[in-house]
């Protein structure tokens, strides 16, 4: 580990940070250090010299999922590669970024042109692209465009040893693949979609039954959404939008509109609930991205993929739980269009406004 970091120091200098052991006792080996590389080659480099010393790479995104980089490793920051590139031509659905570029700021790229990404995390004010694409999982919009690796068109991974190889979102996998495991995503291509009319709908459901029916007879009718999930009563009351048991809500473009209100109907009539006025639909869709939000602490959370026929069993029994009744476990729900689900729970003190 000494060679590695004299070696990192000489190419490097100021931009390899010595970092302290990580919280939460003595460490068993020595304490990771940190470089921040601005190109892909610098990438390179780093993993040619940390395989050639067989000392490990971790590469390290925004912080909204924990993270722990072991004793004796070199942990890459990409702060200082956040380039975007936007296609001039209107036809060229893609965006291409690389591994340390902002969510967020890849869509207000894209949208100063009418477009948006196809899919991208909830946690887009924080979250980097490198980071959620090792990750994998469900995000805005994947009602219509599924996981995240099914819309990445290519991506360049950093092997260990120095490789660099380009990919598609098959190689990378749901949850970053072996090719995402083993190595580092550097810049991915990504699919965008026209975005300059998308319209909210917002449906207030009694109890874990009424959300259940209104999902089955959404998937069941191919109701043409974007994007669409759902907040717990303890995440509807963080959000100060309390009173209408669970929310379903998301979006579909506006040309759509005929064909989506019959489907909403539908749903509202096997949920036996109500479709709520557009301000309310906007203001739940304005928060979308809550609780992870620019400049406060991300609340601690635990995620995990269940199936709609698995759901009423995880919200009932988070239901029953008496001890958390007081506050409640505020979750979310973002479902995909294949009838998978995304669920984030978090403690409703810490995710936010709790009267």
């Amino acid at each position: 580990m000494k060679e590695v970091v004299r070696e990192l120091e000489r190419v490097f200098g100021g931009r390899l940070l010595a970092s302290p052991a990580e919280a939460g006792g003595p460490s068993p080996g020595p304490p990771p250090a940190s470089v921040l590389p601005s190109t892909i080659e610098e990438v390179r480099l780093v993993s040619e010299i940390a395989g050639r010393h067989g000392v490990p790479l971790v590469a390290r995104g925004a912080g909204t999922i924990a993270e722990e980089a072991p004793p004796g490793s070199v942990v890459v920051r990409f702060d200082l590669m956040r380039r975007i590139r936007v296609p001039e031509a209107p036809a060229e659905m893609w965006v291409e970024a690389e591994a340390g570029a902002p969510w967020l700021a890849l869509e207000e790229a894209l949208g100063r042109r009418g477009r948006g990404l196809a899919v991208y995390p909830t946690s887009a004010p924080r979250a980097t692209v490198g980071g959620w694409l090792a990750t994998g999982g469900l995000g805005v919009g994947s009602f219509e465009y599924g996981r995240m690796h099914e819309n990445v068109l290519k991506a360049r991974v950093v092997l260990p040893g120095g490789e660099l190889r380009e990919v598609d979102g098959g190689e990378l996998g749901p949850s970053g693949g072996a090719v995402g495991r083993s190595g580092i995503v550097v810049e991915a291509r990504l699919r965008a979609r026209r975005a300059d009319a998308d319209v909210p709908f917002a449906i207030g459901l009694p109890g874990v039954g009424g959300l259940l029916a209104g999902i089955e007879a959404l998937l069941e009718a191919g109701v043409p959404l974007w994007h669409a999930a759902f907040l717990n009563p303890a995440m509807a009351r963080a959000r100060g939008v309390a009173g209408e048991g669970y929310l379903l809500f998301g979006a579909y473009p506006e040309g759509r509109s005929a064909e989506v209100a019959g489907g909403l109907g539908r749903v509202v009539r096997r949920g036996k609930g109500r479709l709520l006025p557009l301000a309310r639909a906007r203001r739940l869709w304005g928060e979308r991205f809550f609780p992870v939000m620019p400049g406060h602490e991300i609340p601690g959370s635990a995620r995990w993929f269940v199936s709609v026929g698995k759901l009423s069993e995880v919200l009932a029994s988070v239901e029953r739980l008496p001890e958390l009744l007081s506050v409640g476990v505020a979750m979310q729900g973002t479902i995909g269009n294949s009838g998978e689900v995304l669920l984030l729970s978090f403690d409703a003190r810490e995710a936010g406004r709790v009267p």
